[in-house]
């Protein structure tokens, strides 16, 4: 009997120990979602920018004139940190304009270690 008594003794701490190891786990993927997750929201506000395009207009329409659009929505889509000319490529044929979204964003994790998330989507209009 006393034997089980002292093996439970042995045994508080590794509960405690657990605990600690559960709490920071959580708050460290808290802390990493909290880094994250505007960047995809910033990607997923652009995506809608991009689909709400008038697509038989932006056919029609010129580069320049494609790209200012894009800015005007970046900014009323509070997306001011990108320029449109960093971020989209236009590509012309004479049956459709294609639009390519593609950019990086390096999000410091600590020390001297980055996460880098990139993005990429591609969106025909004819």
């Amino acid at each position: 009997m006393l034997k089980r008594h002292i093996n439970m003794r042995k045994q508080d701490g590794a509960v405690s120990l657990g605990i600690v190891i559960i709490i920071g786990a959580v708050i460290g993927a808290v802390w990493l979602s909290l880094r994250l997750i505007p960047h995809y929201i910033d990607f997923e506000t652009m995506k809608s920018v991009m689909e709400d395009l008038p697509g038989p207009q932006v056919h029609e329409m010129d580069k320049r004139a494609i790209r200012d659009s894009l800015e005007k929505r970046f900014k009323i889509n509070n997306l001011r940190t990108f320029k449109v000319r960093d971020v989209v490529k236009i590509e012309r044929t004479s049956k459709s304009t294609v639009i390519d979204v593609a950019y990086e964003v390096r999000e410091p994790l600590m020390f001297n270690i980055d996460l880098v998330l990139s993005f990429e989507d591609q969106y025909t209009y004819q």
